[in-house]
């Protein structure tokens, strides 16, 4: 019955049975039944009284169930090892008491680089495979996990050959029935692949965002000419129907694209944690009003209703004005973009326990359910939008929850479907007080103001400069240009301005340089000088600041507001 290939191995052991040895083996034979079984068999000699073998006894026990086990953890172990080695995990066990690790060979690998052992180490011995830099945090966070929770942890290691790699280890710790630690058991995986990958995600995120600030920059210099030419055309301009229609088209489109530009622009500083708001108690009526005005003009354009209700009294929020009304603008020009021709717009605002509700309800093209949870999120289009000839970037709604979110408020949008309109509603804390500051009147001048100061314009774009040199002119100053950094200091010397608008972007010499070498000069202690400037980011702003520009103003600059400015500034005058 035994397989051929064992039976001259049992034929030999039965012999050495009969000289009066032991013996046993085990084999692989089928039952009578011809069931095959593994057997573990032991045979032994049975003597007379002279000491003579005069049989044999043998005791055959069936081990197949065990066998059976046996293959399968062999079977289990070497899938193990092989999911580590593929998935580059090597497992270790750590006994404190005895300051002894035992470690797979994937895990000392791992650690080494190396499969040169995978015999008992102590505590220390991963500590110096570890990179000098993380070597120390590394066993602070061992030694907190020993006194409370699991252990995980981040950390970079060094090879021989000069290789870095990054690996991540997590364990669980054992304790005795005081609570002191006395084993760790855990896994330890190569994530280099994961940090490389994180890495160039920042990285193409950093480039993304000085894309953005480089193109914008670009933009806004053409933009700011053009507004300067729309202000001069309004100021200056024949009062012919057909050229205001036009003047008024370029003066919307400027506005268009500069809004476009600073929603940009503010995506990327919010997301790098860049913009502070300028926390005030405002009333919110304020707030409507001045968004209501700055959408106007859209809002008639497409001969929409527009409707606003407030409360009766005061109710006032602690807000970034400027941030908040963008807010509303956005929420109001949306409103009239996806809002056909002739619907109806409608802004309210209730009080609603310790917050205010904002609402901005339209009649438009609405919004499917399935997209209302992703209203919010960035470059999110409803479908139908980009027919409309107004179809935006997509991020104007994320950067409005954003700005709410930071308000501490809460934004939602409300919908019963395509085609039948569509309500956001922003709600605000406000502010309980029972007196209120004084508050500036809501009502700007809006007429041109007028100043008499010697104002240097400096710009190497020769449209803008001219422009803009133009309009300040007509205002009543002296105006002297340059194109360049050095003209521009040989221009002060020579000229001697109450006030310098300087462009960054300068040949021969920057901004900055030109700044620096004018406030150096002893004839600069009435000077003010003024970044006029297509940077808008905060470290642009601490640079014009620290190279010593009073002012810093991003193109395109709001003609009305830089004449307010220079208004304030007679007491410049020498």
């Amino acid at each position: 019955l035994w397989p051929a290939e064992t039976r001259p191995n049992i034929e030999q052991g039965l012999a050495r049975v009969r000289g009066g040895d032991s013996y046993s083996f085990q084999a692989f034979c089928p039952t009578a039944k011809g069931t095959p079984r593994w057997w573990d068999v032991a045979v032994s000699p049975v003597r007379d009284g002279d000491g003579r073998v005069v049989r044999l006894l043998s005791v055959s026990r069936d081990m197949t169930e065990r066998k059976r086990a046996e293959e399968a953890v062999r079977a289990s172990e070497e899938r193990l090892a092989r999911a580590q080695r593929a998935a580059s995990v090597g497992t270790w066990d750590w006994d404190i008491t005895a300051d002894q690790a035992n470690w797979t060979a994937e895990a000392w690998q791992l650690f080494t680089a190396s499969v040169d052992t995978d015999r008992p180490v102590n505590y220390n011995s991963w500590q110096a495979c570890v990179h000098p830099d993380d070597r120390e945090r590394a066993a602070a966070i061992v030694a907190a996990a020993l006194v409370a929770g699991p252990y995980r942890d981040e950390f970079r290691v060094r090879y021989r050959d000069g290789r870095e790699a990054w690996l991540e280890s997590a364990g669980e710790v054992i304790r005795d029935e005081h609570g002191r630690a006395i084993r760790m058991l855990g896994t330890i995986r190569n994530i280099t692949d994961r940090k490389q990958m994180e890495q160039a995600l920042r990285d193409a995120d950093r480039r993304k965002d000085e894309f953005l600030a480089t193109l914008a920059h670009e933009l806004r210099n053409p933009l700011a000419a053009a507004r300067s030419a729309v202000k001069f055309l309004q100021m200056k301009g024949p009062a012919i129907p057909e050229l205001q229609w036009a003047r008024d088209i370029i003066d919307r489109q400027t506005q268009a694209m500069t809004r476009l530009i600073d929603d940009l622009m503010d995506v990327s500083r919010i997301n790098q944690g860049k913009i502070d708001l300028q926390l005030e108690h405002v009333k919110l009526a304020k707030i409507v009003q001045g968004a209501v005005e700055t959408c106007r003009s859209l809002i008639e354009e497409m001969s929409h209703e527009l409707t606003v209700t407030l409360p009766a009294g005061p109710v006032i929020v602690n807000a970034d004005l400027t941030r908040l009304a963008q807010v509303i603008q956005n929420l109001l020009n949306n409103a009239a973009k996806y809002t056909e021709r002739g619907g109806r717009i409608h802004l309210s605002a209730e009080l609603q326990g310790s917050d205010v509700l904002v609402s901005v309800k339209d009649t438009g093209i609405g919004i499917p359910a399935d997209k209302l949870a992703g209203i919010f999120e960035m470059f999110s289009q409803v479908q139908g939008a980009l027919s409309r000839a107004q179809g935006g970037l997509g991020i104007g709604l994320s950067l409005v929850k954003r700005l709410v979110e930071m308000h501490s408020g809460s934004i939602e949008a409300k919908s019963d479907g395509p085609g039948k309109g569509s309500e956001v509603v922003v709600r605000l804390p406000i502010v309980v007080e029972k007196t209120y500051a004084h508050q500036a009147s809501d009502d700007s001048d809006k007429s041109t103001p007028t100043s008499d100061l010697r104002i240097l314009v400096v710009d190497d774009n020769k449209d803008n400069a001219d422009v803009l040199a133009m309009l300040l002119k007509m205002m009543g100053n002296t105006i002297h240009t340059a194109y360049d950094g050095e003209e521009a200091v040989a221009a002060a010397r020579e000229f001697r301005p109450h006030v310098v608008l300087c462009d960054i972007g300068l040949p021969k010499l920057n901004g900055y340089q030109a700044c620096r070498l004018m406030k150096q000069q002893a004839w600069d202690v009435k000077m003010i000088l003024i970044a006029l400037t297509g940077w808008g980011q905060d470290d642009d702003r601490n640079k014009s600041a620290e190279a010593g520009f009073d002012h810093h103003l991003v193109k395109p600059v709001d003609t009305q507001a830089l004449m307010n400015l220079l208004a304030g500034l007679e007491t410049v005058k020498v």
